[in-house]
C-alpha cells in the first residue's frame, strides 16, 4: 500500500505546481492606438477603435468581451458592449479591434456641440476589454480603455443616403452647415 503513496504525492505535486502559473494571473496592457470610421449608412456608422494588447503570461488570454461608454461633445452618448475577437498569445501582442456602433439619433444628444464644432466634434471613449483566465481564483481579468480624438461628423454626414433616408441624420447635417452660413 505504501509504494502507491509515493506516486499519487508526487502526482499531486505536479499537478498543483503546473497548475500554480495559470493562478497567478498578470494583467495584460491595452492602448488604444487609433480610430476608423467604418460603414456609414441610413442608420449611423461604426467606429473601429484599434487596440494593441500585450500579455505578459505564459499562457494565451481569450478576449471574452468588451464594455465601452462614448461621449461626444463632452456629453454621454452611447453605452454599450461588444464581443471582439482574438487571443492574446502567451508572452504576446495582438491587435484587437474594438467597434462602437453609433446611431443618428445618439448624436442628437449633443446637436448643440456639433453645430459649435463645425462638424468635427471632440469625442471621448472609456471602457474595458476582459479576458478569460484559466483561473479558478480569477476567472476572467478587466483592463480599463481610455480614448479621445476628433469625430468627422462633416466627412460623415456627407453621405447621399444617410443624408436622404434618415431624419436625424438630416437634422445633424443641417446642424453643420447652418454654422457655415451663420444660422
Amino acid at each position: 500500500m505504501f509504494p502507491r503513496f509515493p506516486f499519487v504525492a508526487v502526482a499531486c505535486l505536479a499537478f498543483l505546481s503546473t497548475g500554480c502559473a495559470a493562478l497567478n494571473v498578470q494583467k495584460p496592457t491595452a492602448a488604444v492606438t487609433g480610430m476608423n470610421v467604418r460603414g456609414v449608412d441610413a442608420n449611423g456608422f461604426t467606429l473601429d477603435f484599434a487596440v494593441d494588447v500585450t500579455n505578459p503570461n505564459s499562457f494565451a488570454l481569450p478576449v471574452a468581451a468588451a464594455d465601452y461608454q462614448l461621449g461626444v461633445g463632452g456629453a454621454g452618448v452611447l453605452d454599450g458592449k461588444a464581443k471582439p475577437s482574438g487571443s492574446i498569445p502567451a508572452n504576446g501582442t495582438l491587435g484587437v479591434t474594438l467597434p462602437v456602433t453609433v446611431g443618428f439619433e445618439n448624436l442628437l444628444k449633443v446637436e448643440q456641440a456639433i453645430r459649435d464644432s463645425g462638424g468635427n466634434v471632440p469625442f471621448d471613449l472609456s471602457g474595458g476589454l476582459s479576458f478569460e483566465t484559466s483561473s479558478p481564483l480569477a476567472p476572467s481579468v478587466r483592463v480599463p480603455l481610455r480614448y479621445s480624438g476628433t469625430l468627422p461628423l462633416k466627412r460623415i454626414l456627407s453621405d447621399p443616403e444617410a443624408l436622404l433616408q434618415n431624419p436625424a441624420a438630416k437634422r445633424l447635417a443641417a446642424a453643420v452647415l447652418g454654422h457655415f452660413f451663420g444660422r
